[in-house]
């Protein structure tokens, strides 16, 4: 278990990363949602929109590009799972 804090500058062989309910998919796009983040800093009033939705897509990226053979993604919204798994092609058979 770990976050983007302890993440960072690190490869894995294989990582894991959970999509929480901070970043959705919403009509074909990702949606940042500050309401569902526990990041304080970025719940700030301080914070503005597109602060927020840079930093939350930057987060993500990082923990998604840490692994070196490869990623296993979940995500907790059931919307955002049939979304990316739209994204993958299923393999010919051969």
């Amino acid at each position: 278990m770990g976050c983007i804090y302890t993440a960072q500058g690190l490869d894995f062989d294989w990582v894991g990363v959970i999509i929480g309910p901070d970043l959705v998919a919403r009509g074909g796009r990702f949606v940042p949602r500050r309401e569902f983040s526990k990041d304080k800093n970025l719940t700030a009033a301080k914070v503005t929109h597109e602060q927020f939705r840079r930093h939350v897509r930057n987060v993500y990226k990082v923990l998604l590009t840490r692994g070196l053979r490869g990623v296993v993604i979940y995500a907790v919204d059931p919307e955002t799972r049939k979304f990316l798994a739209g994204l993958i092609k299923p393999e010919l058979e051969a």
